[in-house]
């Protein structure tokens, strides 16, 4: 099965605290175009589609009415995040085992945060964003406010760093039980691989298809084989995806990636994973 995560979506209105940055019919065009382009059998919404902390669910559907009846089928499984936790529908993670029983865990990656991962943590983000939506009103505030969300996610600059070793402890704590873990709410497109008792491992994010960008992991279950995929909403053709190529390490074919983000600070090989 040829499958494709996306993530972080942040849909809400078409009011001042959106940073979805598409035009819904251009993003689902592009998402057919996918489809057709790597024959996708399902498509996993890895958490964050919708931002409830700006809106309650009945104010995005009134703008996004179209957009979530695409969504809406049996092509997508939708995974919740911390800004759609609130959401009556929704899994809390997704696993596939393939024919060779190898295990492939999907979820948000939230639960790593004290702020997105315990209830007073998300209360207090809670608090805060209602707060947000009353300061809003004002235009500096409003200005702000897209700087503070443009920065975070390193837009038009070199990217900061942020604390991986966090999420990458609990993605290796996730892959003694599995043999690729998936995760999102980072906004960081990520790829590490290490071993574990003599069985490899990968560690994927996903990163984010906020602000106009596309970005997402195209994989096919039985293979394990993947690829990474960046484009920019302005791009008229995906020209960002293109083919893999094969490399021979350790005796081993993978699949390299062009997109890969930066490396850790601490590599994911130089980690032990302790039983």
């Amino acid at each position: 099965m040829k499958i494709l995560i996306l993530s972080d979506l942040h849909i809400g209105t078409e009011e001042k605290k959106g940073i979805f940055g598409w035009k819904r019919k251009k993003f689902i065009k592009l998402i057919e175009e996918l489809k057709i382009t790597y024959q996708i059998d399902k498509i996993i919404l890895n958490g964050d589609v919708y931002e409830m902390y700006h809106h309650s669910f009945e104010e995005i559907k009134s703008y996004n009415s179209k957009l979530i009846q695409y969504f809406n089928n049996d092509e997508f499984v939708y995974i919740k995040g911390n800004h759609d936790a609130l959401m009556d529908e929704g899994l809390e993670n997704y696993q596939i085992i393939n024919s060779a029983g190898k295990s492939i865990w999907i979820e948000h990656g939230h639960n790593a945060d004290f702020m997105n991962g315990t209830g007073l943590g998300q209360a207090i983000c809670r608090g805060f964003f209602k707060s947000l939506k009353v300061l809003m009103n004002w235009k500096p505030i409003e200005k702000m406010f897209h700087k503070i969300v443009a920065y975070n996610d390193q837009i038009d600059r070199v990217p900061r760093r942020y604390d991986r070793i966090k999420y990458l402890q609990y993605a290796l704590n996730l892959l003694k039980k599995h043999d690729m873990v998936i995760l999102s709410h980072t906004h960081k497109l990520e790829e590490h691989k290490t071993w574990y008792v003599n069985q490899k491992k990968t560690y994927l994010n996903t990163g984010s298809c906020s602000l106009g960008r596309m970005q997402g992991i195209l994989l096919d279950t039985e293979t394990l084989k993947y690829k990474t995929i960046k484009i920019n909403k302005d791009k008229n053709k995906i020209k960002s995806l293109r083919k893999p190529k094969v490399v021979e390490i350790m005796n081993e074919k993978w699949v390299e990636n062009k997109f890969a983000s930066q490396k850790f600070v601490v590599e994911l090989d130089n980690i032990v994973l302790k039983n």
